[in-house]
C-alpha cells in the first residue's frame, strides 16, 4: 500500500451475516457478540480500514440481535480501556483476538454498528422495533425492490431488480420506467424516513441498464438536493470495483461517481465510502481507486456514522484539522479519530501516556483517583453562582452599614462602658450555667435510682400472690388425691 491514506478511509457498508444465498432460500441469521467481535478483529489484524462499520440489511434482523450489538459495544470498551480478559470473556472469544483488538483501538481504530434498511418485503413487521433497540450509529437508505405488474403473479409484485435471478424483467418492465420508478422511491423515503447515508445509487445499473445521460444527470441533481436539505450522506460503492464486472462497466461505474463527487461537494453534501463487502477479505476492498477519484474531486473530508450522527474523516492532516483539534476546551480527539485519519507515530507524535490515555478514554476517575479533582461544568457554574450571590449579599449589606454608624455615634461614651461591664455580666450566668449541669448531671442518677422502686410497687406484687393464694389449693387438692391411695395400701399392708 503505497499512499498511507488508504487506511484512513472509512468503510460505512458491510455485512457480517454473510454472502447472499439463493432469493428463495435466504432466512434471518441472529447477531452475535462473537461474530460482530470477530469481524471488527480481521480488520484489526490487518491494519484498516481505521474505521469500519457493520450494516446488515433489515430482512435479517432477529430478537437476538439488540442484546449481541450490546454485548459487543461492552466489550469494545473492556477492550479500548486494556481490560483484554474482560473483553474476551465478554465477546466469547480467546484473547489473541480480544488483545489485538485492544491494541487497534488504541491506535485510534473507531467501530459502528449500523443498519441498512433496504424496502425489503421479507422483513419482519416488527423490524423498526429491533432497530430501535439496537440503537445503530448509522442508518443507510437504499432501494432494492420495485413494484410492477408481473405476467404471472399480477399487480403489486416486488421486484429484486438488482437480483441476478430477476434480471429477465428488464426487459418488461424496460430501464427508463425502472429508473423513473427507483428515482421516485429512494426520494421519498429520503424526504420521509430517517437516515444518515444514501447507498449505491447506481443500483439499477448494476447489469449495464443505464439511462439517457440527461435523465441521469436529473436524478443525480435531485438526490443529492434532497440529501442537502435532510444534511444525509452519499455513498460510493465500490462492489463494482472488486467484484466480476465487464471493464466497460467499471469504467461506467467511475465516471458516474465522478461526476456524482464533483456535485456533491459543489452543494455541500458529505461522501461516505462501502465496499459492500460480505465477507471478512473484501474489508476496504477497492479504496486505491477510491483515493483517486478523491483527489481528482478534491475531497480530503468523509462521512462516518458515530451515535447517530455524521462524523467527518480527515485523510490528509492539515493545519486547520489540528487547529481545530487544539482549540477544543475539553477532550480533545487525539490523531486516528473523528478529525483525523492519521495516528501519532505517522503524525511524529510521542506515545501517549497511561494517565493520558485513562483520561481519554474516560477512565478519568481512575486516573485521578490519587490527584486533585478537576473541576466539572457543574461544579464551576455553581461555584460562579455562589461567589455571585456572595457578591450581592455585600452590595446590599454596604449601604445599611453606611446609614447606622451616623445614628449610633454620639452615645459613643454609653458604648464604652457597656463593653467595660459586659464580661462581669457575662460571667455570672456562666457559673450559673455550670452549676445547673453541675445539678443536672448528679440529678440523672437519682432519677434513675428511684425509677426502679416507683416500679416495684404494691399493685405489681399484689397480682402474683392473689395467682399464688388461687393457685394453691388446686395443687393441694390434687396432692391430696394422689396421697389418697398409696395410703389405702398402706393401710391394707397393715392389716394382712
Amino acid at each position: 500500500m503505497s499512499d498511507p491514506r488508504i487506511r484512513a478511509i472509512p468503510d460505512v457498508h458491510g455485512h457480517a451475516k454473510g454472502e447472499h444465498r439463493p432469493f428463495a432460500e435466504e432466512r434471518p441469521i441472529a447477531y452475535s457478540a462473537r461474530m460482530l467481535f470477530l469481524w471488527f478483529y480481521h480488520a484489526c489484524q490487518r491494519g484498516w480500514p481505521r474505521f469500519l462499520m457493520v450494516s446488515d440489511h433489515v430482512n435479517f434482523l432477529t430478537f437476538e440481535d439488540p442484546g449481541a450489538v450490546h454485548t459487543v459495544r461492552r466489550a469494545l470498551k473492556l477492550a479500548e480501556a486494556g481490560d483484554v480478559h474482560g473483553a474476551a470473556e465478554t465477546a466469547d472469544v480467546d484473547v489473541a483476538p480480544a488483545r489485538a483488538v485492544s491494541e487497534a483501538l488504541r491506535k485510534g481504530m473507531r467501530f459502528s454498528v449500523g443498519v441498512e434498511i433496504d424496502s425489503d418485503p421479507r422483513s419482519r413487521p416488527d423490524a423498526q422495533n429491533i432497530v430501535d433497540a439496537m440503537r445503530p450509529d448509522g442508518l443507510i437508505r437504499s432501494v432494492h425492490f420495485l413494484t410492477i405488474d408481473h405476467p404471472e403473479k399480477g399487480s403489486d409484485w416486488p421486484w429484486p431488480f438488482d437480483n441476478p435471478e430477476f434480471a429477465e424483467f428488464f426487459a418488461t418492465v424496460g430501464t427508463a420506467r425502472t429508473w423513473e420508478m427507483y428515482v421516485a422511491k429512494l426520494l421519498d423515503e429520503i424526504e420521509k424516513l430517517p437516515g444518515q447515508i444514501v447507498g449505491h445509487i447506481y443500483a439499477p445499473a448494476v447489469f449495464g441498464h443505464w439511462p439517457e445521460n440527461k435523465k441521469l444527470d436529473e436524478y443525480e441533481n435531485k438526490i443529492l438536493d434532497a440529501c442537502a436539505r435532510r444534511g444525509m450522506a452519499i455513498e460510493l460503492n465500490t462492489r463494482f470495483l472488486y467484484r466480476e464486472h465487464p471493464e466497460e462497466q467499471r469504467k461506467r461505474h467511475l465516471d458516474a461517481y465522478r461526476r456524482l463527487l464533483r456535485k456533491a461537494k459543489a452543494k455541500g453534501v458529505l461522501v461516505a465510502i462501502g465496499s459492500d463487502a460480505h465477507s471478512p477479505k473484501d474489508q476496504g476492498a477497492g479504496f486505491d481507486a477510491v483515493l483517486k477519484l478523491l483527489d481528482e474531486c478534491g475531497i480530503n473530508e468523509l462521512a462516518f456514522p458515530v451515535s447517530g450522527r455524521l462524523a467527518r474523516v480527515a485523510l490528509r492532516a492539515t493545519r486547520e484539522h489540528l487547529e481545530k483539534a487544539r482549540r477544543r476546551p475539553e477532550r480533545p480527539h487525539a490523531p486516528g479519530s473523528s478529525i483525523t485519519g492519521y495516528g501519532r507515530a505517522e503524525l511524529g507524535l510521542p506515545e501517549e501516556s497511561e494517565s493520558a490515555r485513562a483520561l481519554r478514554l474516560g477512565g478519568a476517575r481512575a486516573a485521578r483517583a490519587g490527584g486533585p479533582k478537576r473541576k466539572t461544568t457543574a461544579r464551576r457554574s455553581a461555584e460562579s453562582a455562589a461567589s455571585s450571590s456572595k457578591a450581592r449579599a455585600a452590595k446590599a449589606s454596604k449601604p445599611v452599614k453606611k446609614t447606622t454608624p451616623v445614628q449610633k455615634a454620639p452615645p459613643a461614651k454609653k458604648t464604652a462602658s457597656v463593653k467595660k461591664a459586659a464580661p462581669a455580666k457575662k460571667a455570672a450566668p456562666a457559673k450559673k450555667q455550670a452549676a445547673v449541669r453541675k445539678k443536672r448531671v448528679v440529678s440523672k442518677p437519682r432519677i434513675v435510682k428511684k425509677a426502679p422502686k416507683r416500679k416495684v410497687a404494691v399493685k405489681t406484687t399484689a397480682k402474683p400472690k392473689k395467682l399464688a393464694k388461687k393457685a394453691a389449693p388446686k395443687k393441694k387438692a390434687a396432692i391430696s388425691r394422689n396421697t389418697r391411695k398409696p395410703v389405702k395400701k398402706k393401710t391394707v399392708k397393715r392389716r394382712r
